[in-house]
Order: structure tokens, then C-alpha cells, then sequence
């Protein structure tokens, strides 16, 4: 058992949920057709489509890599080890990637939203599992 792994599965898993339910309900269902441009491919309702598609499909990648934490977590070698790096590589891509997205509202944005410290924490803690 590695707990590093396996800690940083189980944030991952936590922050999926959380993405998903609270972002289907706090921000998805915020967004109004009315507000949203059209695209080449349909209308604002389209628009609000494709936003809420990309955000799931998000959260899908959240579970499949926390999962791919706790597999790595219990298992050793082979596998498990190409299932760690990719994770950790997959998770430190997403951190910076929310970090550079916030990146002139630095330090606030980091205060008034959990996901650049808590997709940084579960990178940190899959590479420290890893090595």
C-alpha cells in the first residue's frame, strides 16, 4: 500500500465530486442562454451546451485518474508504476493549467477557489508517491 497514492486518489475522487455537483449547480445551471454568444455550431442554448459538456467531461478525467491513484496504490511495479506517472503528470498539468488560467488575479484567486491548491496538493502527493 502506498499512501501518498493513495491519499492523493482519494482527493482526487473528493474533488471530482465536488466538481461535478457544484459545478453542475453553482455554475452550469447559473449560466442563461440570454448572456451567452452563439457559436459557429448553434445558438446560445448551444453554447450552454458545450460548456456543460466540457465541464463533465472534466470531472469525468478527475475520476479516471483518481481511480488510476488507488489502482496505483495498491499494486507495485509494472502498471502500477506507468499508472502513477501519468496520473501525477496528468494532475501537474491541470494544476498549472488552473494556475495560469487565474493567473493575473494570483494571490486572491488561490483564496476564493480551491482547485489550482487542491489539483497542485494531489500532484504533489502522486509524485512524491511515485519517486
Amino acid at each position: 500500500m502506498n499512501p501518498p497514492l493513495l491519499a492523493a486518489g482519494t482527493l482526487a475522487l473528493v474533488g471530482a465530486a465536488v466538481h461535478g455537483l457544484g459545478g453542475e449547480l453553482l455554475v452550469v445551471r447559473e449560466l442563461s442562454p440570454r448572456t451567452l454568444p452563439p457559436s459557429r455550431f448553434g445558438g446560445s442554448s448551444m453554447t450552454k451546451a458545450m460548456i456543460q459538456a466540457s465541464w463533465h467531461m472534466t470531472t469525468v478525467a478527475f475520476v479516471s485518474l483518481g481511480i488510476l491513484e488507488l489502482y496505483a496504490a495498491t499494486v507495485s511495479g509494472g502498471a502500477g508504476r506507468g499508472a502513477e506517472v501519468i496520473a501525477a503528470g496528468t494532475f501537474t498539468a491541470f494544476a498549472a493549467v488552473a494556475v495560469a488560467a487565474g493567473h493575473s488575479r494570483l494571490p486572491r484567486v488561490l483564496l476564493r477557489h480551491p482547485g489550482p491548491v487542491l489539483l497542485a496538493t494531489v500532484a504533489g502527493l502522486a509524485w512524491s508517491g511515485s519517486l
